[in-house]
């Protein structure tokens, strides 16, 4: 699964770079998640937060078909308690997705859109001992973006990051972004 998400991010990475370097229309954006974390053999879910960026180019002038990249960082942390009873404090590290995106044409000034990729999630867990835990998966969205002027949106997204073996990850992102 690391090769197949490595894989991914540079296969995306590189098809962000190529229509953006041809074309002229890529775009970038910071958003706040709001992330909800529900390890195997917990009893509840962790409300985890993290720092959001993410960059993209389209594949063609309608800019309805993208590639993007996300980078994102942790803020605060949350407690989680397992089935054997012991209570941990949980926060989000980092994690990194690529996905390719589609959307409604750039003529429409509210886009709804939808997101097929990959997540690589990094946590830390504290308790009565420490340990880091990494959540990777196939990944979904739904979202949309509303436009303030041609260059510059406002964005709201729903992702399930991972959904694997019993954990879950999933987010709610708001932000602002910018075409270029």
């Amino acid at each position: 699964m690391k090769a197949l998400l490595r894989g991914a991010l540079i296969v995306s990475l590189l098809a962000v770079a190529g229509p953006t370097m041809a074309q002229g229309t890529g775009y970038a954006s910071l958003g706040y998640v709001f992330g909800s974390l529900e390890p195997r053999r917990s009893d509840n879910d962790a409300s985890v937060n993290a720092l959001q960026f993410a960059f993209g180019g389209w594949f063609n002038p309608q800019q309805t078909f993208a590639a993007e990249g996300r980078i994102a960082l942790g803020i605060g942390n949350d407690t989680i308690t397992f089935t054997d009873g012991e209570r941990r404090r949980v926060e989000i590290d980092r994690y990194y997705g690529a996905y390719l995106r589609a959307q409604f044409p750039n003529t429409v000034p509210v886009r709804p859109y939808g997101l097929f990729g990959t997540t690589l999630v990094e946590t830390s867990e504290r308790g009565l001992s420490s340990r880091t835990r990494r959540y990777s998966d196939i990944s979904l969205g739904l979202g949309v973006e509303v436009d303030l002027d041609s260059n510059i949106f406002l964005s709201l997204e729903y992702l399930r990051a991972v959904d694997r073996n019993s954990s879950e990850v999933s987010n709610l992102t708001v932000g602002v972004g910018g075409r270029f």
